[in-house]
Protein backbone atom coordinates (compact mmCIF):
# COMPACT_ATOMS: atom_id res chain seq x y z
CA UNK A 1 0.00 0.00 0.00
CA UNK A 2 2.94 2.38 1.03
CA UNK A 3 4.76 1.57 -2.56
CA UNK A 4 0.64 2.54 -3.93
CA UNK A 5 1.01 5.82 -2.89
CA UNK A 6 -1.15 5.26 0.20
CA UNK A 7 -0.46 7.44 3.53
CA UNK A 8 -0.75 4.55 6.38
CA UNK A 9 -0.76 5.36 9.82
CA UNK A 10 -0.45 2.96 13.20
CA UNK A 11 -2.52 3.04 16.35
CA UNK A 12 -1.06 1.15 19.33
CA UNK A 13 -3.15 -1.38 20.62
CA UNK A 14 -3.78 -0.41 24.08
CA UNK A 15 -4.62 2.86 22.89
CA UNK A 16 -7.50 0.99 21.10
CA UNK A 17 -8.17 -0.71 23.69
CA UNK A 18 -8.44 1.43 26.40
CA UNK A 19 -10.76 3.91 24.28
CA UNK A 20 -13.43 0.71 22.93
CA UNK A 21 -13.94 0.13 26.80
CA UNK A 22 -14.46 4.24 27.29
CA UNK A 23 -16.67 4.45 24.25
CA UNK A 24 -18.20 1.39 24.36
CA UNK A 25 -17.67 -0.22 27.69
CA UNK A 26 -16.84 -3.42 25.14
CA UNK A 27 -13.79 -5.89 26.30
CA UNK A 28 -14.55 -7.91 23.13
CA UNK A 29 -12.23 -7.32 20.40
CA UNK A 30 -13.80 -7.61 16.85
CA UNK A 31 -12.60 -6.24 13.72
CA UNK A 32 -15.64 -4.17 12.79
CA UNK A 33 -15.74 -2.39 16.21
CA UNK A 34 -11.79 -1.55 16.05
CA UNK A 35 -11.62 -0.64 13.11
CA UNK A 36 -14.26 2.04 13.50
CA UNK A 37 -12.88 2.99 16.76
CA UNK A 38 -9.60 3.65 14.92
CA UNK A 39 -11.22 5.81 12.01
CA UNK A 40 -13.13 7.83 14.76
CA UNK A 41 -9.62 8.20 16.62
CA UNK A 42 -8.27 9.57 13.55
CA UNK A 43 -10.88 12.14 12.86
CA UNK A 44 -10.48 13.39 16.55
CA UNK A 45 -6.74 13.64 16.34
CA UNK A 46 -6.97 15.46 12.87
CA UNK A 47 -9.84 17.65 13.16
CA UNK A 48 -9.84 18.12 17.00
CA UNK A 49 -6.30 17.47 17.68
CA UNK A 50 -6.99 14.98 20.51
CA UNK A 51 -4.14 13.09 21.26
CA UNK A 52 -3.49 9.56 20.95
CA UNK A 53 -0.61 7.53 19.42
CA UNK A 54 -1.16 7.43 15.82
CA UNK A 55 2.07 7.38 13.95
CA UNK A 56 3.02 7.37 9.98
CA UNK A 57 4.30 3.81 9.03
CA UNK A 58 7.37 3.79 7.01
CA UNK A 59 8.63 0.92 4.73
CA UNK A 60 11.09 -1.24 7.12
CA UNK A 61 14.29 -1.28 6.29
CA UNK A 62 15.95 -4.72 4.80
CA UNK A 63 19.46 -3.58 6.66
CA UNK A 64 17.75 -2.77 10.24
CA UNK A 65 15.91 -5.86 10.00
CA UNK A 66 18.40 -8.20 9.23
CA UNK A 67 20.54 -6.28 12.07
CA UNK A 68 17.74 -6.75 14.53
CA UNK A 69 17.94 -10.49 13.43
CA UNK A 70 21.92 -10.53 13.98
CA UNK A 71 22.22 -8.56 17.66
CA UNK A 72 19.70 -10.70 18.83
CA UNK A 73 21.61 -14.02 18.11
CA UNK A 74 24.76 -12.47 19.15
CA UNK A 75 23.43 -12.02 22.15
CA UNK A 76 22.23 -15.25 22.28
CA UNK A 77 25.68 -16.59 21.47
CA UNK A 78 27.49 -14.54 24.17
CA UNK A 79 25.19 -15.66 26.81
CA UNK A 80 25.62 -19.72 25.95
CA UNK A 81 29.12 -18.54 25.83
CA UNK A 82 29.46 -17.21 28.94
CA UNK A 83 27.54 -20.45 30.77
CA UNK A 84 29.91 -22.59 29.29
CA UNK A 85 32.39 -20.96 30.59
CA UNK A 86 31.07 -21.23 34.07
CA UNK A 87 30.49 -24.63 33.82
CA UNK A 88 33.83 -25.52 32.62
CA UNK A 89 35.71 -23.31 35.62
CA UNK A 90 32.88 -25.20 37.96
CA UNK A 91 34.68 -28.53 37.01
CA UNK A 92 38.54 -27.51 37.01
CA UNK A 93 37.20 -25.91 40.39
CA UNK A 94 36.21 -29.21 41.59
CA UNK A 95 39.12 -31.65 39.97
CA UNK A 96 41.99 -29.47 39.51
CA UNK A 97 41.61 -26.19 42.06
CA UNK A 98 45.39 -24.98 41.42
CA UNK A 99 44.83 -24.32 38.46
CA UNK A 100 43.30 -21.20 38.98
CA UNK A 101 46.09 -20.05 40.44
CA UNK A 102 48.15 -20.97 37.28
CA UNK A 103 46.01 -19.22 34.72
CA UNK A 104 44.96 -16.17 36.60
CA UNK A 105 42.75 -14.75 34.32
CA UNK A 106 40.29 -17.68 33.47
CA UNK A 107 40.56 -21.47 33.61
CA UNK A 108 38.07 -21.55 30.44
CA UNK A 109 40.43 -19.17 28.42
CA UNK A 110 41.91 -20.52 25.05
CA UNK A 111 44.88 -21.83 26.25
CA UNK A 112 43.64 -23.66 29.07
CA UNK A 113 41.24 -25.10 26.86
CA UNK A 114 44.06 -26.86 24.59
CA UNK A 115 45.73 -27.61 27.87
CA UNK A 116 43.00 -29.55 28.94
CA UNK A 117 42.05 -31.16 25.49
CA UNK A 118 45.54 -32.88 25.39
CA UNK A 119 45.82 -33.42 29.48
CA UNK A 120 42.46 -33.65 30.35
CA UNK A 121 42.99 -34.89 34.06
CA UNK A 122 45.82 -33.41 36.64
CA UNK A 123 47.03 -36.91 36.80
CA UNK A 124 47.90 -36.88 32.72
CA UNK A 125 49.49 -33.91 33.48
CA UNK A 126 52.04 -34.64 36.08
CA UNK A 127 53.11 -37.77 33.82
CA UNK A 128 54.00 -35.91 30.89
CA UNK A 129 57.33 -34.61 30.07
CA UNK A 130 57.86 -30.66 30.79
CA UNK A 131 58.56 -29.87 27.09
CA UNK A 132 55.23 -31.64 26.01
CA UNK A 133 53.31 -29.04 28.27
CA UNK A 134 55.47 -25.87 27.22
CA UNK A 135 54.95 -27.54 23.42
CA UNK A 136 50.96 -27.33 23.95
CA UNK A 137 50.97 -23.68 25.68
CA UNK A 138 52.90 -22.04 22.72
CA UNK A 139 50.83 -23.56 20.24
CA UNK A 140 48.14 -21.87 22.18
CA UNK A 141 50.17 -18.69 22.06
CA UNK A 142 50.41 -18.56 25.74
CA UNK A 143 54.32 -18.15 25.66
CA UNK A 144 54.42 -16.71 28.99
CA UNK A 145 53.02 -19.96 30.89
CA UNK A 146 54.75 -22.06 28.46
CA UNK A 147 57.77 -21.05 30.70
CA UNK A 148 56.11 -22.36 33.87
CA UNK A 149 55.51 -25.39 32.67
CA UNK A 150 56.91 -27.26 35.92
CA UNK A 151 55.37 -25.01 37.98
CA UNK A 152 51.75 -26.29 36.26
CA UNK A 153 53.08 -30.10 36.65
CA UNK A 154 54.54 -29.39 40.74
CA UNK A 155 50.56 -28.19 41.14
CA UNK A 156 49.76 -31.39 39.65
CA UNK A 157 51.30 -33.60 41.17
CA UNK A 158 49.88 -32.43 44.72
CA UNK A 159 46.42 -31.36 43.51
CA UNK A 160 43.71 -31.33 46.52
CA UNK A 161 41.06 -31.95 43.91
CA UNK A 162 38.60 -34.49 43.78
CA UNK A 163 38.68 -37.85 41.84
CA UNK A 164 38.28 -36.70 38.09
CA UNK A 165 35.49 -39.59 37.12
CA UNK A 166 35.13 -40.95 33.27
CA UNK A 167 31.94 -38.26 33.22
CA UNK A 168 33.62 -35.77 34.35
CA UNK A 169 36.15 -36.14 31.60
CA UNK A 170 33.38 -36.68 28.97
CA UNK A 171 31.81 -33.59 30.22
CA UNK A 172 34.62 -31.23 30.25
CA UNK A 173 35.86 -32.50 26.70
CA UNK A 174 32.09 -32.01 25.36
CA UNK A 175 31.94 -28.70 26.83
CA UNK A 176 35.45 -27.33 25.72
CA UNK A 177 33.70 -28.53 21.95
CA UNK A 178 31.03 -26.12 22.51
CA UNK A 179 32.81 -23.55 23.17
CA UNK A 180 35.00 -23.96 20.20
CA UNK A 181 32.07 -24.20 17.99
CA UNK A 182 29.85 -21.07 19.91
CA UNK A 183 32.88 -19.18 19.37
CA UNK A 184 33.50 -19.87 15.79
CA UNK A 185 29.86 -19.30 14.76
CA UNK A 186 30.13 -15.81 17.28
CA UNK A 187 33.40 -14.96 14.95
CA UNK A 188 31.35 -15.83 11.81
CA UNK A 189 28.41 -13.70 12.84
CA UNK A 190 30.04 -10.28 13.74
CA UNK A 191 31.57 -10.91 10.30
CA UNK A 192 28.64 -10.72 8.68
CA UNK A 193 27.59 -7.70 11.18
CA UNK A 194 30.73 -5.43 10.23
CA UNK A 195 30.00 -6.58 6.58
CA UNK A 196 26.19 -5.25 6.93
CA UNK A 197 27.13 -2.05 9.11
CA UNK A 198 30.04 -1.09 6.84
CA UNK A 199 27.39 -0.30 4.11
CA UNK A 200 24.85 1.48 6.06
CA UNK A 201 24.22 5.15 5.62
CA UNK A 202 24.19 5.95 9.91
CA UNK A 203 27.35 3.73 10.81
CA UNK A 204 29.66 6.96 10.06
CA UNK A 205 27.12 9.31 11.64
CA UNK A 206 26.63 7.08 14.33
CA UNK A 207 30.47 6.60 15.03
CA UNK A 208 31.60 9.95 15.09
CA UNK A 209 30.71 10.06 18.36
CA UNK A 210 33.81 10.14 20.65
CA UNK A 211 33.23 6.76 21.40
CA UNK A 212 32.54 3.65 18.90
CA UNK A 213 31.47 -0.50 19.00
CA UNK A 214 30.72 -2.08 16.44
CA UNK A 215 27.82 -4.32 18.36
CA UNK A 216 26.99 -0.68 19.91
CA UNK A 217 26.74 0.39 16.26
CA UNK A 218 24.50 -2.56 14.95
CA UNK A 219 22.34 -2.64 17.66
CA UNK A 220 21.18 1.00 17.24
CA UNK A 221 20.89 0.98 13.33
CA UNK A 222 18.43 -2.69 14.27
CA UNK A 223 16.45 -0.41 16.90
CA UNK A 224 16.32 2.79 15.01
CA UNK A 225 15.15 2.02 11.87
CA UNK A 226 14.02 4.81 10.27
CA UNK A 227 14.79 7.85 12.02
CA UNK A 228 11.98 9.73 10.13
CA UNK A 229 9.09 7.88 11.78
CA UNK A 230 10.07 9.70 15.31
CA UNK A 231 8.23 13.58 15.24
CA UNK A 232 10.58 15.06 17.99
CA UNK A 233 13.81 13.69 20.34
CA UNK A 234 11.63 12.71 23.28
CA UNK A 235 9.90 10.45 21.34
CA UNK A 236 13.15 9.05 20.41
CA UNK A 237 14.71 8.71 23.67
CA UNK A 238 11.33 7.50 24.83
CA UNK A 239 11.41 4.48 22.37
CA UNK A 240 15.00 4.23 23.48
CA UNK A 241 14.38 3.63 27.20
CA UNK A 242 15.99 6.77 28.71
CA UNK A 243 12.51 8.94 29.77
CA UNK A 244 12.41 9.45 32.68
CA UNK A 245 8.58 9.24 34.41
CA UNK A 246 7.04 11.16 37.38
CA UNK A 247 5.01 9.05 40.04
CA UNK A 248 2.45 11.18 41.77
CA UNK A 249 0.12 10.99 44.67
CA UNK A 250 -2.70 13.59 44.85
CA UNK A 251 -1.39 16.94 44.03
CA UNK A 252 1.85 16.41 45.38
CA UNK A 253 4.87 14.82 44.02
CA UNK A 254 6.28 11.85 44.99
CA UNK A 255 9.72 10.75 43.07
CA UNK A 256 11.15 10.53 39.51
CA UNK A 257 12.09 7.21 37.94
CA UNK A 258 13.36 5.84 34.70
CA UNK A 259 10.65 4.69 32.44
CA UNK A 260 10.42 0.49 32.31
CA UNK A 261 9.11 0.93 28.55
CA UNK A 262 12.10 1.16 25.56
CA UNK A 263 13.83 -1.13 23.23
CA UNK A 264 16.08 -3.25 25.89
CA UNK A 265 18.92 -3.81 23.19
CA UNK A 266 19.27 -0.09 22.56
CA UNK A 267 18.37 0.84 26.19
CA UNK A 268 21.81 -1.32 27.06
CA UNK A 269 23.97 0.01 24.50
CA UNK A 270 23.05 3.69 25.35
CA UNK A 271 23.86 2.72 28.53
CA UNK A 272 27.19 1.29 28.43
CA UNK A 273 27.86 3.94 25.91
CA UNK A 274 27.34 6.59 28.95
CA UNK A 275 29.62 4.10 31.65
CA UNK A 276 32.52 3.94 28.98
CA UNK A 277 32.19 7.99 28.16
CA UNK A 278 33.02 8.53 32.01
CA UNK A 279 35.78 5.80 32.41
CA UNK A 280 39.29 7.69 33.28
CA UNK A 281 40.62 5.97 30.39
CA UNK A 282 38.65 8.21 27.94
CA UNK A 283 39.29 11.71 27.00
CA UNK A 284 37.60 14.18 28.03
CA UNK A 285 34.19 14.72 26.22
CA UNK A 286 30.91 17.39 26.87
CA UNK A 287 29.01 14.20 28.71
CA UNK A 288 31.56 13.65 31.25
CA UNK A 289 32.03 17.85 31.66
CA UNK A 290 27.97 17.66 31.96
CA UNK A 291 28.04 14.71 34.61
CA UNK A 292 30.63 16.95 36.06
CA UNK A 293 28.39 19.82 36.00
CA UNK A 294 25.74 17.93 37.59
CA UNK A 295 27.88 16.14 40.54
CA UNK A 296 28.45 19.75 41.69
CA UNK A 297 24.86 20.96 41.51
CA UNK A 298 24.59 18.13 44.18
CA UNK A 299 23.07 15.89 41.78
CA UNK A 300 23.18 12.10 43.12
CA UNK A 301 25.58 10.14 41.36
CA UNK A 302 23.47 7.46 40.15
CA UNK A 303 20.79 9.86 39.30
CA UNK A 304 23.51 12.21 37.06
CA UNK A 305 24.77 8.82 35.74
CA UNK A 306 20.90 8.08 34.32
CA UNK A 307 20.83 11.47 32.10
CA UNK A 308 23.82 10.57 30.32
CA UNK A 309 22.19 8.37 27.77
CA UNK A 310 19.08 10.17 27.97
CA UNK A 311 21.96 13.14 26.84
CA UNK A 312 22.99 10.72 23.97
CA UNK A 313 20.11 9.91 22.66
CA UNK A 314 18.89 13.59 22.19
CA UNK A 315 22.17 14.47 20.56
CA UNK A 316 21.83 11.00 18.17
CA UNK A 317 18.68 11.64 17.02
CA UNK A 318 19.91 15.71 15.95
CA UNK A 319 23.06 13.78 13.85
CA UNK A 320 20.44 11.40 12.43
CA UNK A 321 18.23 13.61 11.23
CA UNK A 322 20.51 16.02 9.65
CA UNK A 323 22.74 13.40 8.34
CA UNK A 324 25.71 15.37 10.14
CA UNK A 325 28.62 13.86 12.11
CA UNK A 326 29.24 14.63 15.75
CA UNK A 327 30.79 18.14 16.13
CA UNK A 328 32.12 18.50 19.72
CA UNK A 329 32.74 22.43 19.60
CA UNK A 330 29.19 22.80 19.03
CA UNK A 331 28.25 20.52 21.65
CA UNK A 332 29.59 22.43 23.92
CA UNK A 333 28.58 25.80 22.46
CA UNK A 334 25.00 24.66 23.22
CA UNK A 335 26.01 23.25 26.59
CA UNK A 336 27.31 26.48 27.74
CA UNK A 337 30.46 24.73 28.26
CA UNK A 338 33.84 26.22 27.46
CA UNK A 339 36.15 25.09 24.10
CA UNK A 340 38.37 22.16 25.04
CA UNK A 341 42.24 22.83 26.07
CA UNK A 342 44.81 21.50 23.67
CA UNK A 343 45.60 19.17 26.15
CA UNK A 344 42.41 17.50 26.46
CA UNK A 345 41.66 17.99 23.18
CA UNK A 346 40.57 14.42 21.54
CA UNK A 347 42.30 12.82 18.85
CA UNK A 348 40.68 12.71 15.28
CA UNK A 349 38.91 9.24 15.41
CA UNK A 350 36.59 8.21 18.30
CA UNK A 351 37.78 5.32 20.87
CA UNK A 352 36.67 2.29 19.57
CA UNK A 353 35.94 0.23 22.28
CA UNK A 354 36.73 -3.68 22.00
CA UNK A 355 33.02 -4.96 22.93
CA UNK A 356 34.54 -8.76 23.12
CA UNK A 357 33.42 -11.54 24.80
CA UNK A 358 37.00 -13.36 24.88
CA UNK A 359 39.40 -12.27 27.43
CA UNK A 360 41.91 -9.95 25.81
CA UNK A 361 45.00 -11.18 28.08
CA UNK A 362 44.64 -14.68 26.90
CA UNK A 363 45.35 -12.93 23.03
CA UNK A 364 48.12 -10.81 24.46
CA UNK A 365 50.94 -12.97 25.31
CA UNK A 366 54.47 -11.96 24.91
CA UNK A 367 56.32 -12.41 21.05
CA UNK A 368 58.08 -15.62 20.70
CA UNK A 369 61.92 -15.66 20.97
CA UNK A 370 64.25 -16.19 17.73
CA UNK A 371 61.59 -14.61 15.38
CA UNK A 372 59.03 -17.53 15.47
CA UNK A 373 55.65 -17.30 14.19
CA UNK A 374 52.70 -17.58 16.73
CA UNK A 375 50.30 -19.97 16.42
CA UNK A 376 46.80 -18.23 14.95
CA UNK A 377 44.62 -19.09 18.10
CA UNK A 378 41.08 -18.96 16.32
Amino acid sequence: MLGKGYRILQVDNRTVKEYREKVFGLETKTDDVDARLMARMGFLHEMVGEEFSIQPVYLVDGDAAALRVMVRDLEKLTREITRRRNQLQQIAAATFPEFKTFFRGSTASFAARVLLVRFPTPQALAEAEADQVADVLRTANAYKHAKRATELQELARSSAGALMLSHHQWRQGWIIRQLDGLEAARAELLDQVRQLVASHSYTPIIESLPIKSLIWTATLIAAIGDIRRFNDHRAFKRYLGWTPEVAKSGSSTDKSKLARSGVRTARGALGQMALILLAPSVHNTAFREDYQRMIERHVRPATAVGHLPGKLSTVLYGMLRTMTPYDEAKHRREMGLPPLSDANRPAEAPLEIEMNLVDQTERQEEQPADGAVPADPT
